[in-house]
């Protein structure tokens, strides 16, 4: 399991890297993102347009006619399906179950500060090689690997639930690394999200993620599917690499695993997350039906919005899922839909398709794109929209240190500032992958919209 020390001194020889130009010139007032855009050496040219804004854009904030589109006030568009949002937190870290807490996140803290903020539902994703092992030092003693209980707040979580008000689900963070104190090699870590909590074994049964070095990436994602899990990639393009994905095999069919972590609340939306983003569009490509996570990775509940450096606050982001009702058993079925957005604070971005008739629609009955924007008043005052349709993938998996590379037509590509709510339909070019993004220079009080597919 990495340690909060060698993540530190991971990130910091990282921004060493930024501090001697590796980034490109216009991202110097991104802060930390320009040293994620460097993490990987194979990547250092990967500059993210949606990232930042150029100078001379900079005193131009493009209104709704510059943006194009046509309002969806002008349209006789259906009225959207019943049901709302639901925001939620999938990964995060609980002190008593996780060693690295810092001593103050128990789920009643976690609770609390979930109900202040909004957060309808948290899941906890407690490392397996904590919860099967000392909780209380970062030291690994091989007498204790593999022991399990992988859920130890099962039924506190299950206690703290108010369905309609707030839910509390206890899931796991399945946590292989590869051999060394400090590896070089990527693993994986896998998200487990129990989809039916009255079928589900949370007994003592462990997930098996040691020893170092015997356990991929594929055989943790492997586990997850057989036990029942919502199966997420957590952050596969790390910048700590021993918590990278190494994209193997995990023995289930097609890409095995139901949703990627596409933005890790850790530093900002950034280089890493945009790898993600492109390697999950890659998916959608190929015809996966995968379900864009964004996640704070929370490990200290008390840490203040927007979060700092290594300390990402709860609920920044949260993934937002579209459902009937605020169940579990609904919200499972959104994310299984891939009816989701991803936001921080009062950002938003909605992408929803529409037919000629101005129907709600889906694959090639779609012909309208519909793209709902809010940028929260706290954020930077000018950030990046980006309306895309993406066409081909070089996808160069399973190598995790080149990440996929994308072929897209750009639809919108404007500065936006902070305004009330904009509501623009646009019409569709055609078959492909469509995704909007709505990004700061800064990466924080970012949003990113669920992905529609035109075969």
């Amino acid at each position: 399991m990495w340690t909060r020390p060698l993540l530190c001194a991971s990130l910091a020889l990282f921004l060493v890297f930024a501090s001697l130009g590796c980034g490109d010139d216009d991202s110097a007032d991104a802060g930390v993102d320009t040293g994620r855009d460097t993490a990987t050496p194979d990547t250092a040219a990967d500059t993210a347009p949606d990232t930042a804004v150029d100078a001379e854009d900079a005193a131009v904030d493009s209104g709704p006619e510059e943006l194009g589109g046509t309002p969806a006030s002008e349209l006789a568009l259906a009225e959207d399906p019943p049901g709302q949002w639901y925001p939620g937190d999938m990964h995060v870290h609980a002190t008593g179950a996780s060693n690295d807490t810092g001593g103050d996140s128990f789920p009643e803290d976690i609770k609390r500060v979930a109900m202040e903020r909004g957060i309808y539902f948290v899941v906890l994703t407690d490392h397996s090689n904590s919860t099967g092992s000392d909780v209380d030092t970062t030291d690994e003693d091989p007498a204790l690997f593999n022991m399990g209980s992988e859920f130890p707040y099962w039924d506190r979580a299950a206690e703290l639930s108010e369905p309609g008000v707030f839910l509390m689900i206890d899931g796991n963070e399945i946590s292989p690394v590869a051999d060394g104190e400090a590896p070089l090699f990527a693993t994986g870590h896998i998200g487990c999200a129990p989809m039916d909590l009255a079928t589900f074994d949370h007994g003592d049964l462990p997930f098996i993620d040691r020893p170092r070095g015997m356990v991929t990436g594929g055989d943790a994602l492997g586990q997850a599917l057989a036990r029942g899990c919502f199966s997420i990639v957590n952050h596969p393009y790390a910048a700590a690499v021993w918590t990278a994905y190494d994209w193997t095999d995990s023995g289930a069919p097609g890409f095995g695993y139901h949703a990627m972590e596409v933005w890790n609340g850790t530093l900002s939306y950034g280089g890493d997350d945009k790898r993600a983003h492109d390697a999950w569009r890659c998916d959608l490509i190929a015809g996966a039906n995968t379900t864009p996570i964004g996640a704070s990775d929370c490990h200290r509940v008390n840490t203040e919005p927007p979060g700092q450096l290594l300390d990402p606050a709860l609920g920044y982001p949260v993934t937002e899922v579209f459902a009937r009702d605020g169940s579990w058993d609904a919200i499972v079925e959104g994310l299984l839909s891939g009816k989701v957005a991803i936001r921080e604070g009062e950002s938003h971005l909605y992408l929803d398709g529409y037919d000629a008739d101005g129907q709600h629609a889906t694959g090639d009955a779609i012909t309208q794109l519909r793209v709902r924007v809010a940028m929260d008043p706290r954020g930077h005052p000018l950030s990046r929209l980006r309306l895309t349709r993406a066409t081909s993938c070089d996808d160069t998996r399973p190598a995790y240190s080149m990440p996929p590379v994308v072929e897209e037509d750009v639809i919108v590509d404007a500065v936006f500032g902070r305004r009330d709510p904009v509501d623009l339909v646009f019409p569709a070019a055609g078959p492909g992958v469509y995704t909007a993004t709505l990004v700061t220079p800064q990466g924080k009080y970012s949003a990113l919209s669920r992905g529609l597919v035109i075969p």
